[in-house]
């Protein structure tokens, strides 16, 4: 997905498209790499260092197992012919992790952050225009995660001021499902090179439609849904003992943080959920109708009221429960964003012969600091929220082969999505 803005109106235009290599980026960019396989990491980085040494970029690549030094050299020249005179000529340093990361020891991001400061000055002084490096991360244990995440973070916050851009490597197979979560979140961009088939995406959206959330979706269930069956299983019993009768208060509580985990994992697994779908012909106006009912007791229990402006538009290809679940997401968040007494407005109307679905809610609208990352996967200013619900609506949107977009100002936020014909 690529964001364009509009900073008047202060408006995000989800778009989709793929890339199948890494190669034109813009300085500032911080990529998370994921690949299965050897084959998969050198068609990554391959193309990616290739057109950063023919575009005057000082070039350095942190290797780590399943590659070794000796083998990386080898392996990229496929793309590198001439790496060599690269090597040579002191424009491409290819260095193992040991002497990078390691370089006392032990992991140290302020150290790390520091060297790569100065490897862009030294550069910058030499007369390339920024570096362009790659760093790959199966080295981590258990005890440097945390830290390392930390300087990833630190990293992602900076680097759109550096002369830099980082791609950072990491093998599917050696991550778990916590693993994923922590490098998706401190990175802007996610690429996943599988096979012959490499995907890039960024900001909104970024991570559905991809293999890498099957797989850490199923994780989750595994690792998690099934010991919590257990927990609630075993307290409804002790629940039911007279010994315990003093503690119900308790067990509520505890019945529903299960509940919300179980919640949770129900949001990771509708974004990994990729069967086929019956698609009908079916208007917009006869389902915002049929759940009318439901979305007006909602607002009512939030002190709010929906109102319905819908026109006359034509039957488009849907897939009815999809589009109900996405009108439920967004109507949930513009409820929970606008006062007590505000009206959220459900709009339908053919615009440049596009059916547009709009939720125009009357809160305060969003905050500049976070336009850029609403609909972040896992992002959320909400006590009790997943960060998935924008994320679910914009893969619902490319299941229909739409654009979820939306407009904000200081009178409130409007969603739409754009139905092509």
């Amino acid at each position: 997905m690529i964001i364009t803005d509009n900073s008047e109106q202060n408006t995000k235009s989800i778009i989709q498209s793929d890339t199948s290599s890494l190669t034109n980026i813009p300085y500032g960019t911080h990529i998370c790499g994921f690949y299965q396989c050897v084959d998969d990491l050198i068609n990554m980085l391959g193309p990616y260092f290739k057109f950063g040494l023919e575009n005057n970029e000082y070039c350095i690549w942190i290797t780590s197992e399943p590659i070794s030094n000796k083998k990386a050299k080898l392996m990229i020249k496929n793309y590198i012919p001439n790496l060599d005179h690269y090597l040579q000529k002191g424009q491409m340093e290819i260095i193992p992790y040991s002497e990078w990361y390691l370089t006392h020891g032990k992991f140290d991001g302020d150290n790390v952050l520091n060297s790569w400061i100065k490897k862009i000055d030294k550069a910058i002084s030499k007369g390339y225009r920024g570096i362009r490096i790659s760093g790959n991360m199966t080295w981590l244990t258990k005890e440097n995660w945390p830290a390392f995440q930390n300087y990833e973070s630190i990293i992602d916050k900076r680097i759109k001021d550096l002369k830099m851009i980082a791609v950072c490597t990491f093998q599917i197979s050696k991550c778990t499902s916590y693993e994923i979560i922590d490098i998706i979140k401190n990175h802007r961009y996610l690429f996943v090179s599988a096979g012959n088939k490499s995907y890039i995406i960024n900001d909104i959206g970024r991570i559905e439609k991809l293999d890498i959330i099957n797989k850490m979706s199923a994780n989750i269930a595994h690792e998690i849904r099934n010991p919590l069956t257990s927990i609630r299983g075993l307290l409804q019993l002790m629940q039911k003992k007279r010994a315990y009768a003093k503690y119900a208060s308790y067990f509520h509580i505890m019945f529903e943080d299960i509940d919300r985990i179980n919640n949770i994992i129900g949001e990771f697994l509708s974004l990994a959920r990729n069967e086929s779908s019956s698609f009908i012909r079916e208007s917009l106006n006869n389902i915002i109708n049929a759940i009318y009912p439901l979305i007006q007791a909602e607002a009512i229990k939030n002190g709010s009221n929906i109102i319905l402006e819908l026109g006359n538009i034509y039957d488009i290809p849907v897939v009815p429960e999809d589009i109900r679940q996405l009108i439920f997401n967004l109507v949930r968040n513009g409820l929970e964003a606008m006062p007590t007494g505000g009206n959220l407005t459900i709009k339908t109307y053919v615009m440049n012969d596009e059916i547009i679905l709009e939720v125009a809610d009357e809160g305060t609208g969003i905050s500049p600091d976070i336009i850029d990352v609403i609909g972040t996967p896992f992002y959320t200013t909400k006590d009790t929220g997943t960060g998935l619900g924008l994320t679910i609506c914009n893969n619902i949107a490319v299941k229909h082969n739409a654009n979820l977009n939306f407009k904000a100002n200081p009178k409130g936020t409007s969603f739409y999505i754009q139905f092509k014909h």
